[in-house]
């Protein structure tokens, strides 16, 4: 829950005393479901959390009709360290997330060629059609109002940037399996065959 932990505490901070319900509300509007694995269903299972730890601190609450209680909750000194921990690992570091993708594509060489290349100009299309929503943001200003902070529009450039480069790989690559590039030369197939350990060297 580490990046989900960094979310939660940095927009406690700018927020702050804010409620529960605020919380989750910024975070949705960040979309950061989307590129930060950041559950909406999570965040108030993490801002109980955090606060049994120390790191928030909850600052009275309020209760309108007969909705349930909002807690309000401020960042404690603890949970300012932590904050400030993990935004300069994730910030400094190069850290490798989980792509389903790659471990499909690994195995790739179980299905027919015609699928492998169906679906990486498939996930082409899909990786398009999110940058054209993207550039769409930029152009009209959605990303660059006077409400959003620069950064926001540069999180969507290097979305975009990335995208491209992904693009272009599964188009590339699905040429190549088109037009028979061999998944094994049979030097390697023997090699591999012969001593099933040589696969992972």
């Amino acid at each position: 829950m580490s990046t989900t932990r960094m979310m939660i505490l940095g927009v406690v901070r700018l927020l702050q005393p804010v409620h529960g319900y605020d919380v989750r509300r910024e975070l949705l509007s960040w979309h950061a479901d989307q590129w930060a694995n950041v559950q909406p269903g999570s965040v108030y299972h993490a801002l109980k959390k955090l606060a049994d730890e120390g790191a928030l601190r909850e600052v009275g609450s309020e209760q309108v009709g007969s909705r349930p209680a909002r807690t309000r909750y401020e960042v404690t000194e603890k949970g300012t360290e932590q904050f400030r921990d993990l935004l300069t690992t994730y910030l400094w570091g190069q850290h490798e997330g989980e792509d389903p993708f790659l471990a499909a594509f690994s195995l790739m060489t179980e299905l027919p060629r015609e699928e492998v290349t169906a679906a990486l100009r498939n996930r082409a299309r899909h990786l398009r059609a999110d940058n054209d929503g993207k550039r769409a943001a930029l152009a009209t200003g959605w990303a660059v109002a006077d409400n959003k902070p620069t950064h926001v529009r540069w999180m969507l450039e290097l979305d975009i940037a990335r995208a491209e480069g992904e693009i272009g790989w599964c188009e590339r690559v699905a040429d190549e399996i088109e037009a028979g590039t061999p998944y094994w030369t049979p030097e390697l197939m023997a090699r591999w065959r012969g001593n099933p350990n040589l696969a992972t060297e």
